[in-house]
């Protein structure tokens, strides 16, 4: 109705009010046939709606669909209204809708931005206001997700497990957190949520960072070196416990309300969000070091705080690291300027090792790319949501077009790309892109399993959810949602690398690099 009704998706009718001012009623309806009258009654309560003559949806090789007349076949209504709506739906007329647009000023967006009235007033609204969110969520993803069918299960079974959640949800928190786990179930790393409520709850930070390395949780990097010597911490330390709970526990306690493609960014950001236990400034830790258990009290601090007392490590961009090698931390360099300086020294380099460990910036990503590819050559497929035909998506394959000329130096040579579980979105789009060159190889670990533009939904009580809204897979099997950057050669660092400050994916792609079987690949 919301998408589908002139009526309604025009605005004309506030949807939303109709839908929390019918909850009460439908609570009360005692059996099947007083449901079916209720919506029955409600269809009717509609203007009527004007419908094409004839079959109005689109069909072609390049469209694909998320919805179809089979889902409006299993909704619990009678079959006079499954048929009203399945007119609705294959006679549709698009109407300009007061809730989806993929317009911004003059611009025509590759994704749907949603256009909902926020609700943010009130952080734990009424119970038909917490539905509200329930549909309006569901019925989104349900539309305008290109990653729907891969979920894991039907999306309708999702909707009747969230009812009660939701009509429970006995506070503020218990809500947001019912909203965070929601999200959680696309199994998608851009599955943000923005809570007033949740963001202040996770605490200051300690002055080190973790990762999952051979299944334990390491002390891989020092925020500030001063504090860490204070606090006694060093890396390769290994974390057993976290205020008397083992690392178990605590998993457990995280793993449902972080948003994650695939094992690899769980383990991510597990490790990030470890020790945020609470809002005290300081945490109790046990850890291992060598043959040593060690407890220790923690001093936590203000991210703000933290990022102001951090030691600033001197940061090569590029660097030789072999004869006729030259290593590149493409997501260290945020100046556009410094590009013509690397594309010179590239040209006397026989491999280039590409590190996308880091995230790229934009700009940078956009005047390297053409400078990297010698031919012309698809490189992606794309799955773009039809504003005027919610739940159809247009199929388009993107090939890289080589320019006349480019504003760089090209290098065409051998290349190595290095990624791991921080390789995500436009980091991957660049590593699958990469990918297809010839004498190009991709080194290192899962990658994050999603890319693709982002779309925000506002929700009552103040939230707002992310999820991807386009739907992207690279060109040749490179790329897959959820899996991530297809890998040529499987490298992890090890905790003895880690200890002793070697670098296992760069020291591979060295031994690689000076190999004459990368030159003869593809």
């Amino acid at each position: 109705m919301k998408y589908y009704h002139p009526e309604v998706a025009a605005g004309t009718i506030n949807w939303d009010s109709v839908f929390v001012a019918n909850v009460p009623a439908v609570v009360k309806a005692n059996s099947k046939k007083e449901f079916y009258s209720l919506m029955d009654d409600l269809y009717s309560s509609v203007p009527a709606p004007q419908l094409a003559p004839n079959y109005n949806l689109p069909k072609a090789d390049t469209v694909m669909s998320v919805f179809s007349v089979k889902e409006i076949a299993n909704y619990k209504i009678s079959p006079k209204l499954k048929q009203q709506l399945v007119n609705l739906y294959e006679r549709h007329l698009p109407v300009e809708s007061k809730y989806i647009t993929n317009k911004y000023k003059e611009y025509t967006l590759d994704y749907v931005l949603f256009l909902e009235e926020p609700m943010a007033e009130i952080a734990y609204p009424d119970q038909n206001t917490r539905l509200l969110a329930l549909a309006r969520y569901w019925n989104t993803i349900n539309f305008f997700y290109p990653h729907k069918q891969t979920i894991g299960k039907s999306w309708d079974s999702y909707l009747e497990e969230y009812i009660p959640i939701l009509v429970e949800a006995e506070n503020d928190v218990a809500y947001h957190l019912a909203i965070q786990k929601l999200n959680r179930e696309l199994v998608d790393s851009h599955a943000f949520l923005r809570s007033p409520v949740l963001d202040g709850m996770w605490g200051p930070k300690p002055p080190f960072y973790l990762s999952y390395v051979e299944d334990k949780f390491v002390v891989t990097r020092l925020v500030s070196d001063s504090l860490a010597k204070v606090q006694d911490v060093k890396i390769g330390d290994v974390i057993l416990a976290i205020n008397g709970k083992s690392v178990k526990e605590r998993m457990k306690q995280l793993q449902p309300l972080l948003t994650c493609s695939n094992p690899a960014t769980t383990y991510r950001d597990i490790a990030d969000y470890l020790l945020h236990v609470d809002s005290t400034a300081n945490v109790t830790i046990t850890l291992q070091r060598g043959t040593e258990r060690l407890t220790k009290t923690i001093d936590r601090y203000p991210y703000k705080q933290l990022m102001k007392m951090q030691t600033q490590p001197k940061q090569e961009l590029w660097r030789k690291v072999a004869d006729g090698v030259v290593w590149v931390d493409l997501g260290a360099i945020k100046d556009t300027s410094k590009l013509p300086d690397l594309f010179t020294e590239l040209q006397q380099a026989k491999t280039v090792i590409m590190d996308l460990r880091k995230y790229p910036n934009y700009d940078v990503y956009l005047q390297t790319i053409p400078a990297f590819f010698q031919h012309s050559l698809p490189v992606s497929i794309s799955e773009n949501a039809m504003a005027m035909y919610p739940g159809f998506f247009t199929e388009s394959t993107y090939a890289f077009e080589r320019p006349k000329s480019t504003q760089l130096t090209p290098y065409y040579g051998n290349m190595i790309v290095l990624v791991n579980e921080y390789t995500q979105s436009m980091g991957e789009s660049y590593a699958f892109n990469l990918a297809q060159r010839p004498h190009t190889i991709v080194i290192g670990s899962q990658t994050a399993g999603t890319t693709g533009n982002v779309t925000w939904l506002p929700l009552p009580g103040g939230t707002r959810v992310a999820f991807t809204g386009v739907g992207e897979r690279g060109a040749n099997g490179t790329f897959e949602q959820r899996k991530g950057v297809r890998i040529d050669k499987v490298v992890r660092p090890t905790i003895a690398s880690i200890v002793t400050g070697k670098d296992l994916l760069l020291e591979t792609a060295i031994v690689e690099a000076k190999k004459q079987s990368l030159s003869l690949k593809k």
